[in-house]
């Protein structure tokens, strides 16, 4: 469903941009054009950041190959990442919910096509709670790459 979402609203903020400027190159005004690329966009960020999240193909700055090649290592260094970045992200989503219900309970409307901004605020909230979930099974594989790691370390060493 997440692939979906991109490909239309990635799709949709091309087309709209590429409207705006034909459009500009007519002097046609389309009032309030920035406001539904706005929400088409906002889907489209929120959306591809869970998606790389899910992936695990967004950047860091992961050095730790680079010291060691041993996987216990790598292992547990990725699980107190993954613990930190988990708890962080906990905070965000807590943050999130409570805004996108505050939009709830406000009715705040956009400026132009009247539309409720709420709409721009819920791939929020999707995105970290998706990063949520996607760090939780990321923890859970790192404590069994961990426990593998161990287990072949112990069975070498016993040979």
């Amino acid at each position: 469903m997440e692939g979906w979402i991109l490909i239309i609203t990635g799709t949709a903020v091309g087309v709209m941009i590429l409207a705006n400027a034909i459009f500009r190159f007519l002097r046609v005004d389309w009032f309030g054009s920035e406001e539904l690329t706005m929400f088409v966009a906002f889907w489209l960020y929120f959306v591809g950041a869970a998606c790389a999240s899910r992936d695990d193909t967004h950047i860091s700055a992961d050095m730790v190959s680079l010291f060691t090649s041993k996987p216990k290592v790598r292992a547990t260094v990725n699980l107190i990442k993954t613990i930190i970045g988990l708890a962080i992200c906990a905070v965000f989503t807590v943050w999130c919910f409570n805004y996108v219900a505050w939009q709830a309970s406000m009715g705040a409307k956009s400026s132009v096509y009247k539309l409720p901004v709420i709409i721009s605020t819920i791939p929020i909230l999707f995105s970290f709670v998706m990063w949520t979930l996607y760090l939780i099974r990321d923890i859970v594989r790192n404590v069994k790459t961990i426990r593998s790691a161990g287990a072949a370390a112990k069975t070498e060493g016993g040979n």
